[in-house]
């Protein structure tokens, strides 16, 4: 009996644009490919972490068109950031019903950025809200999650596409989500805007060359959508179901390969 391939799931951040992830598993859940493992950075953390917990995806779609920007915005007084992300933390523990990466349903690993070191940390254990709000700590925008002697923020400053991390787990095919492959063109027009249009530029300078063809890299078209407007569910969604269904050809492809190697 031939052994199934490991298929690794990578999704990037990307503000709101990381909404199509549900777009993408959705589709790869309506072709019976399931990951065996998952890796996420920023808001691909968010959606990877709550998918590893057992969590529908119509019912995150459906919780994505219903929240509203008070459950997670909380100005904070403080020189570290414009919000404390206190809220965005105790939602993050909701939805995830307080539970440790460890038991997840499906291994993960969540990305974030350690200002003090000036590296990449990957969380492995504990709990995932605390991973999740770490790695989704933009800089300047929300406070750092600090642990010990670490400074964490967002782990798309060092690693938007965590393609590396799903190799290290053991996976034999990697789908790798990059869903700011194509950068929004829009002047900025407050703090916030400038911010995310600088980490965009940032992330895209380091990311290049970084998806080699070792990767099968889905990247959904989500043009002109400020990263700060989470109200474009339906279209990021929609985005990220068209761009996985044109991988399917290549997905197949690479699992016909991995059982004609291993007959």
């Amino acid at each position: 009996m031939l052994k199934e391939p490991k298929i690794g799931l990578a999704l990037g951040s990307g503000a709101s644009k990381g909404l199509a992830h549900m777009g993408v598993l959705k589709i790869l859940e309506e072709n019976n490919i399931k990951p065996c493992c998952i890796a996420g950075s920023s808001i691909g953390a968010i959606i990877g972490a709550l998918y590893a917990c057992g969590i529908d995806l119509d019912i995150m779609i459906k919780l994505a068109k219903n929240m509203k920007a008070d459950l997670w915005m909380d100005p904070a007084v403080s020189k570290k950031g414009i919000l404390t992300g206190k809220k965005a933390e105790e939602l993050f523990r909701i939805l995830t019903r307080n539970m440790n990466i460890e038991d997840a349903d499906i291994p993960i690993r969540i990305v974030a950025t350690d200002l003090t070191y000036s590296k990449r940390y990957v969380f492995d254990k504990g709990p995932l809200w605390k991973a999740i709000r770490a790695s989704t700590s933009i800089p300047g925008i929300f406070c750092p999650v600090e642990i010990d002697d670490m400074v964490l923020v967002d782990g798309g400053v060092v690693e938007r596409v965590p393609a590396n991390i799903v190799k290290d787990m053991g996976a034999d095919i990697i789908i790798a989500v990059d869903v700011c492959k194509d950068q929004s063109i829009f002047k900025p027009k407050n703090i916030f805007d400038i911010i995310m249009q600088s980490i965009e530029t940032m992330e895209n300078t380091i990311l290049e060359n970084k998806l080699t063809d070792d990767y099968i890299v889905i990247s959904p078209v989500i043009k002109n959508v400020n990263p700060l407007d989470f109200t474009n569910v339906e279209l990021c969604v929609e985005e990220g179901k068209k761009a996985a269904l044109e991988a399917m050809t290549k997905i197949n492809k690479a699992i016909k390969e991995y059982y004609n190697k291993s007959a």
